[in-house]
């Protein structure tokens, strides 16, 4: 018979696996202890059983060709034994006391259980186990590697067969017109029996009907599949592969076994070679172990799990060569109408590049936190740029932390040593030296040469202005302008130096070497990358030395200015004390002074009118002057009393703010009537600025009640009308206005003054301001710039706010609002 097998005309797709194919089939057949009709027999059962379409035609022309009776093959080709029939079968065999030393003769019961037998090995079910040990007891070494031999190439045939269906159909159509040619030829009993057996392999896999609405959508779909660049594997539900595209068919070599070697092993079984014997447990191992997606396909067929994303299986495969390569696979269950599953996908991509990629991004990214790590080490206190004994010799924190940054550059970039220079400020002069990759005595050459010496005496001009700049150099230095620096670095070998700037607001403070010794080294996008992520980061060691001394430095300033204050407090709150009991004595004295004075003018006007009377008495005019001098002495008094009430106004002022700066401001809150606060204060401002027109409005029917304390409340709208009095020009009237709004009550206070210009209405609220350029109009213009500080935080310690509302020319209009109390 020469028609081509389906499965080798699948694998002429690729002409270096169809000669392999070939070979292992030649080899098969020349060095295996199965008998040609037992191996074409259970060809045919496995590919029936399967089933594995278009190949079926040629397996049956085969087995006519070696002289089989229809019979015999349609008794093969039947339903799937029983578990009871594989028990007798597998129990026959267990019958037998030893092993077999010849092979049975065909078409036997014992030469039948030993064909359903080598098809369990295949085919799922339970008692596949059982039929291993039987067989392995039962058939010599060299017979059983012939066995596994074979099945593995009915494996590797039927996986041609799936990747190359059509090329496998037209064969399987080729034996299949030879035996409608042939079949006039046999008898009309046999030929019957023969067009019988025709039929039912015609339907044997998927119904004719089926298979011709399907094929457009499996052609399409199979366009789809072989245009995608990662492996598709389809599997039945049985776990068995049924397609793979373009690309995975270029994996197919890494997913079948190495049959050359297994007929090796079968020839070496033959010759009764001892080795065999050890060598069988490792052919089993080979032909049973795991195919690089059993894993995943057996969490999708029997968990019914989706992997994909994070969940993809990274697996290893050794390639040819040698060398490993990784696949990332993932899949999805393949459900039927019902929800069933019925099926798996299995998609792979080699990532071996991506994986190494990530795990050299992954060691760079440990090395990056590494250094950050290192660039924060909390509790540890400034040292000196210049510190003095141990720490100027090269201990300090600065050195010790660079250290460490050159040792983690070393070995993300593979590098023979890594150098760090800091430059002193204004004179670039060498001031730190931090080198890793060297012995002691070379590190301590190293300081000896550069340690306080400028950098232009080691780098020509043009090279600095560069540095500077931000570039970076990589220095030759076989190169004859750089002489002196190989003779500076004489005690180790260097070919290049690559040299980064450290630059901090475009100002050079550092540089970072880097040498691979006497080794050329072509620097990668990456390497250059990463070598300047470390000089930056070097830098900002370096600044953070600078910011941990300044900030050493300020905070002593704060703490200095912090005593201060809080002595220039205690200071404040002692004076105010101190001063305001002489002002009251002195006030009280000038007061009792008018009183007398005042008795003393009536007195006076009493005498003068019994003068002329008496036998002694005084003209008129040596009475006159002293009435006239004891007449302007009250008026001089109330002026006294006036710059009296002035500083005790300014000393109470400085009271409060001492209270306030110290925290110790109490407040007496009671349930207080706003109104009634308002009225008081505004009746007594009028009393003593008599001729001033204050307007009061009270917008609220009953009682405002707010919990306050109503003392310091007038203080605040006191110094608002004292400072509409003061600036509001005489003639025009202060208006004051009390409403409710929603939960609050307003306080509000107009002046048709000058008003405040807008960038000056926030700064007003500061302490010891004083707006420039407003005039005063009434009562002296000596202040601290403390009244409105003061109203505003007593105002916000009841939980109210403040405010200004003013044009320039317009008046001003200063208010503060309180929230109401909450009734019982």
């Amino acid at each position: 018979m020469k028609l081509l097998p389906p499965y080798l005309a699948a694998a002429q797709a690729d002409p270096v696996q169809f000669q392999q194919l070939r070979q292992q089939e030649q080899a098969m057949s020349a060095t295996s202890l199965l008998p040609a009709p037992f191996r074409a027999r259970l060809f045919t059962l496995l590919t029936y059983q399967r089933p594995v379409p278009h190949c079926l035609h040629y397996l049956l022309a085969w087995l006519l060709h070696q002289g089989q009776r229809v019979t015999t093959i349609a008794a093969l080709l039947r339903e799937p034994v029983s578990d009871e029939e594989r028990a007798a079968q597998l129990a026959l065999l267990a019958a037998q006391p030893e092993p077999l030393q010849h092979w049975p003769e065909p078409a036997t019961a014992l030469e039948q259980a030993l064909l359903w037998a080598a098809a369990a090995l295949l085919l799922p079910g339970e008692q596949s186990e059982q039929a291993r040990q039987e067989l392995r007891r039962l058939l010599v070494p060299g017979a059983y590697a012939s066995l596994q031999a074979f099945l593995a190439f009915v494996e590797t045939c039927h996986l041609w067969i799936a990747a190359y269906p059509e090329q496998a159909r037209a064969a399987d159509e080729q034996a299949r017109q030879h035996l409608l040619r042939h079949l006039p030829d046999y008898e009309p009993e046999e030929r019957e029996h023969l067009r019988s057996l025709l039929a039912r392999l015609d339907s044997c896999t998927d119904e004719a009907v089926l298979r011709h609405e399907l094929e457009l959508y499996r052609r399409r779909l199979r366009a789809v599949l072989e245009a995608s660049g990662d492996s598709v594997l389809l599997y039945d539900h049985r776990g068995r592969l049924v397609y793979l595209n373009a690309v995975a068919r270029r994996l197919l070599p890494l997913l079948q076994p190495d049959h050359a070697r297994l007929a090796a092993l079968s020839a070496a079984g033959e010759e009764g070679q001892p080795r065999v014997g050890e060598t069988v447990e490792a052919v089993e191992e080979l032909l049973l172990s795991e195919a690089p997606t059993s894993a995943p396909l057996k969490r999708i067929l029997q968990e019914g799990q989706a992997i994909a994303g994070e969940q993809a299986v990274d697996i290893k495969i050794k390639l040819a060569g040698g060398e490993e390569a990784i696949f990332s696979f993932s899949g999805a269950p393949v459900r039927g109408s019902r929800g069933q599953i019925i099926g798996a996908v299995i998609i792979g991509r080699e990532v071996t590049a991506r994986r190494r990629l990530e795990q050299r991004a992954h060691r760079a990214l440990e090395a990056l936190l590494a250094m950050a790590e290192a660039l924060v080490q909390p509790g540890e206190e400034p040292l000196p740029l210049q510190a003095q004994g141990e720490q100027q010799s090269g201990e300090g924190q600065t050195r010790l932390v660079m250290l460490r940054l050159g040792e983690l550059t070393r070995q993300v970039l593979g590098c023979r040593r890594v150098a760090m220079l800091g430059l002193e400020r204004g004179t670039e002069r060498i001031q730190h030296v931090a080198v890793t990759g060297v012995t002691p005595q070379q590190e301590r050459l190293w300081q000896e040469i550069v340690l306080g010496v400028p950098l232009g005496a080691f780098l020509s001009a043009p090279l600095l202005e560069r540095l500077r700049a931000g570039e970076s150099l990589l220095i030759d230095l076989a190169a004859p302008e750089f002489e002196h620096l190989r003779r500076q670095v004489r005690s180790y070998p260097l070919r290049a130096l690559l040299v980064i700037p450290m630059c901090l607001r475009e100002r050079l403070i550092g540089l970072l070497s880097v040498d691979y010794g006497p080794e050329e080294h072509s620097y990668s996008p990456d390497e250059l990358a990463l070598a300047a992520a470390v000089a930056r980061m070097a830098t900002l060691v370096l600044e953070r030395e600078h910011l941990l001394e300044e900030r050493a430095e300020a905070r002593a300033s704060v703490l200095a200015l912090r005593e201060a204050n809080r002595r220039m407090d205690e200071f404040i709150s002692f004076a105010s004390h101190e001063l305001r009991a002489p002002l009251t004595v002195l006030k009280a004295n000038a007061q009792l002074i008018k009183r007398l004075l005042q008795k003393a003018s009536v007195l006076g006007r009493d005498l003068g009118g019994a003068a002329g009377s008496g036998p002694t008495r005084q003209s008129p005019l040596q009475v006159q002057p002293v009435l006239q001098r004891l007449a302007s002495i009250p008026e001089l008094l109330d002026r006294s009393i006036a710059q009296v009430d002035l500083l005790d106004r300014l000393v109470g002022d400085l009271l409060d703010f001492s209270r306030i700066q110290s925290e110790t401001l109490q407040l007496v809150r009671r349930r207080c009537d706003l109104a009634a606060i308002v009225r008081e204060v505004v009746q007594s401002q009028q009393q003593v600025h008599p001729g001033r027109d204050l307007r009061l409005s009270i917008e609220s029917a009953g009682e405002v009640v707010v919990e306050v304390d109503a003392v310091r409340i007038g203080q605040v709208l006191t110094n608002y009308l004292l400072n509409a009095i003061r600036y509001a020009p005489p003639e025009r009237p202060i208006e004051v206005r009390l409403l409710v709004e929603g939960q609050q009550a307003r306080v509000l206070v107009r002046d048709e003054g000058p008003g405040v210009p807008p960038e000056l209405q926030q700064r007003i609220w500061e302490r010891f301001y004083r707006a420039p350029g407003i005039p005063v109009q009434e009562g002296s213009p000596v202040g601290l710039g403390l009244g409105l500080h003061i109203c505003r935080t007593i105002i916000q310690l009841h939980g109210g706010q403040v405010g200004l509302e003013s044009k320039p020319g317009q008046g001003a209009t200063f208010w503060f609002a309180l929230p109401l109390a909450y009734s019982d």
